[in-house]
């Protein structure tokens, strides 16, 4: 089933992508259709082998699909660009004061923990260094940390935007 899943969703993408440059339906190319089912197949593969069960089960609920489509036009996009123009900030003064520093996120889902590690790494001057299975905590590498040591890091400290809309839409 996640394999199915998998293929499926990298065949989709995949023709959105490249729609508009060919003959079938004026879209695709038949060169284009035979290389994207190749790719899918390859792509859907090694996801499948990646990509716990519990995520792909949460993924095909729709309205989930909704929700985190919303996430990301919205929320996420905002939160990169403050990201973005942070690190620029920080490289051009050189207020840079990094530090790897364990976030306790208290999601119940593996699908939200799995989406906030990955919104985070997606941010700049943030990244996703490993995650305890167990109790769903991060371990981040910031490019800038204020705090001092021994204070205990938040989900707010590191991605607000991206913590409050996995808590809501996976849990």
């Amino acid at each position: 089933m996640r394999y199915i899943f998998c293929t499926t969703i990298s065949l989709f993408l995949y023709l959105a992508l490249t729609a508009g440059s060919g003959t079938i339906l004026y879209l695709w190319s038949p060169d284009e259709l035979i290389a994207g089912a190749l790719i899918s197949l390859f792509v859907g593969f090694m996801s499948s082998k990646i990509i716990p069960r519990s995520v792909v089960r949460d993924i095909a609920n729709p309205i989930k699909w909704i929700f985190a489509s919303i996430y990301m036009i919205g929320p996420f996009f905002l939160s990169l660009l403050i990201a973005n123009i942070e690190v620029l900030y920080r490289i051009i003064t050189g207020r840079i004061k990094p530090a790897i520093v364990k976030v306790e996120t208290g999601l119940k889902s593996e699908t939200g923990t799995y989406f906030l590690s990955n919104s985070i790494t997606l941010s700049p001057g943030t990244l996703t260094m490993a995650v305890d299975e167990d109790t769903h905590d991060l371990y981040i590498h910031c490019l800038h940390w204020d705090k001092e040591e021994g204070e205990v890091a938040t989900p707010n400290d590191v991605s607000t935007f991206s913590y409050f809309w996995m808590k809501h839409i996976f849990g």
